[in-house]
């Protein structure tokens, strides 16, 4: 009985959502179709599917992007013959990320997000404590990015062999506070990568690993 009055409630927010969408009120619709993924039963996989796409919608909408990239994410993987999929794969890039006007700035967007990503991880509450240490920190990413793509090593690798060049790039971040302007490395970063396939991901979306379940999240999804 529960869930049936939970299943009632979460569709009331679903069509609510989809009716502030219709009238150009996308901040209205993202509250009413967040509360409507959140007590979605998961055993309805059609429904929450759909929420989770009317979420995305909302979220471009409200130029929230990574997040609605996200979204997407999710209900492709409930239901893989649905539209939700078929808007996904159309605007993400390889690495599952917003597909950006050359593959360059993919492969920019991917090696930022994924260094930020663990540099913010390890500092109270993931984010930066001053506008002078966010600033240190991307100068140093960017410098390490430059030197990378430069490599003719690099420019024959695929986007598996690069995801996995960027998630086992450490850099050596200083303590900020003695932050010096000459580039610092826990290692020379070296092109040993062995060769790696775009394998199919283990959930059963069909999609391949680096799109789905290994897809590189942006900074909004921290």
């Amino acid at each position: 009985m529960k869930t049936t009055s939970g299943t009632s409630k979460a569709a009331f927010y679903l069509r609510k959502g989809i009716y502030e969408l219709a009238h150009h009120r996308p901040a209205k619709a993202l509250a009413l179709l967040r509360q409507s993924v959140e007590i979605t039963p998961p055993s309805c996989e059609n429904d929450l599917s759909k929420a989770l796409y009317w979420l995305s919608i909302a979220l471009l909408r409200l130029d929230q992007r990574e997040l609605a990239v996200r979204s997407l994410a999710n209900a492709q993987k409930i239901r893989r013959q649905s539209y939700a999929r078929k808007v996904y794969v159309r605007n993400i890039n390889e690495y599952g990320m917003l597909k950006r006007p050359t593959r360059e700035l993919d492969d920019l967007y991917a090696f930022v997000s994924i260094q930020l990503s663990s540099y913010l991880l390890k500092k109270p509450q993931h984010r930066f404590g001053s506008q002078a240490e966010h600033s240190a920190v991307l100068k140093l990413i960017l410098e390490t990015w430059k030197q990378l793509k430069d490599s003719e090593e690099f420019k024959s690798l695929e986007c598996g062999e690069k995801l996995l060049l960027f998630r086992k790039l450490k850099i050596d971040f200083p303590i900020f506070g003695s932050y010096s302007t000459s580039v610092r490395y826990s290692e020379r970063f070296a092109m040993n990568i062995a060769r790696v396939s775009m394998r199919t991901c283990s959930c059963g979306s069909g999609l391949p690993f680096e799109q789905c379940c290994g897809r590189v999240q942006g900074l909004s999804e921290i």
